[in-house]
């Protein structure tokens, strides 16, 4: 399993693409996809898990791109 940490947002980040990509990439719903995008707004670090480590990586790549700050969790203790 694979974990997203979402740590963060850069100015000019692109909120509707972004809600776009988890709803479409992760499988979230839209509603859930708004929510995380809101609680990075607010300052709360956010983390999603996938089945896929590719996914993930592919999630991070194109999150970025859009003004979102974060990175794949490579702790393995849980």
């Amino acid at each position: 399993m694979a974990r997203i940490i979402f740590e963060g947002w850069e100015h000019g980040m692109q909120k509707i693409p972004f809600i776009k990509l988890l709803n479409l990439t992760a499988g979230l719903s839209l509603k859930e996809s708004k929510k995380i995008k809101d609680l990075i707004v607010d300052g709360e670090i956010i983390t999603i898990n996938l089945m896929s480590d590719d996914l993930a990586n592919e999630i991070i790549i194109q999150a970025r791109q859009l003004g979102v700050k974060c990175k794949l969790d490579n702790d393995d203790n849980g």
